[in-house]
């Protein structure tokens, strides 16, 4: 093997000591291999860095946002002193980043680079992580063109409350995602819903006539504040639903408008297709039948 190929296996050598410490080993272990003057050029905003210790603070940083942080390269490849490889990292947002609170998200992004050694040592990195997919990923920015994160949360409160509330019984969520002056105006009801706890009430008693209820959100869709919810709820009707004895199977059709703030139902508006649910359930006939 000639000195060249020597060197490159080398840098090689140290180019994936470094990507292991990346992936969890210890920060310290930085010492043998980065000179102390190195220079890290990165996207905006991180901008240029400049010494070991900067570039420690830098893995510092990212790992306080991201704790399980890990590292992996897939092509390393070698030219004279210079080593470039494309890599993948992630980790859950567990903790700040850049400003950002935790939001829990977990994230995999790409990492493509450059180092360049001297004598072993690396004396200048070129790094471009996909920052832009980092904080989409972790909610922190919006695609251009995209739906806001604020209606994007707001359709996932409505298909949690019909999937997660009604389907399944998780009447603990309730709390949390209605507001203490919520108001529903609901068709099949003579009085609109008011409060969380009256949601309760008529979640349950839903459940207790449809035990294996099964609501479906065919279509949702957001602008602002408002969610409109279609859904086709199935079950087995085993009677005390608005007064009928119980009947076997049944659907219901039903359209919901939503408003939500600040992460909470406030106010809703339900129409259900009462008299297609009644006429299953055998309880009334069409006029004139």
């Amino acid at each position: 093997m000639s000195q060249t190929q020597d060197r490159q296996e080398v840098n090689k050598q140290a180019a994936h000591q470094i990507y292991d410490v990346w992936d969890g080993g210890n920060i310290d272990e930085l010492d043998e291999v980065i000179a102390e003057d190195v220079v890290l050029h990165g996207p905006e905003p991180i901008g240029t860095v400049q010494g070991r210790e900067a570039y420690k603070d830098n893995l510092r940083m990212i790992r306080a946002g991201f704790p399980d942080l890990s590292f992996e390269a897939h092509d390393v490849v070698a030219e004279g002193d210079t080593v470039m490889a494309n890599c993948t990292f992630g980790g859950t947002h567990d903790g700040e980043l850049m400003g950002v609170e935790p939001t829990r998200n977990s994230v995999e992004v790409r990492w493509l680079g450059s180092y360049r050694f001297d004598d072993g040592e690396l004396v200048e990195v070129t790094g471009l992580p996909d920052l832009f997919g980092a904080f989409v990923q972790i909610n922190a920015i919006e695609p251009p063109g995209s739906q806001s994160t604020t209606e994007a949360k707001n359709k996932e409160i409505a298909r949690t409350y019909a999937q997660e509330v009604i389907s399944e019984g998780k009447l603990s969520l309730i709390d949390e995602l209605f507001a203490e002056d919520y108001i529903e105006y609901n068709s099949a009801l003579p009085e609109p819903i008011q409060g969380p706890e009256e949601v309760k009430e008529y979640v349950m008693a839903l459940r207790s006539a449809v035990p294996d209820i099964n609501c479906v959100v065919e279509d949702l869709i957001a602008e602002g504040d408002m969610v409109v919810r279609r859904d086709r709820a199935t079950g087995t009707h085993e009677g005390g639903f608005m007064g009928v004895k119980a009947t076997g199977e049944a659907v219901v059709e039903g359209h919901h408008i939503h408003l939500i703030e600040n992460g909470q139902f406030v106010e809703s508006w339900a129409q259900n297709d009462v008299m297609g649910l009644l006429m299953q359930l055998g309880a009334i006939e069409l006029p004139g039948e």
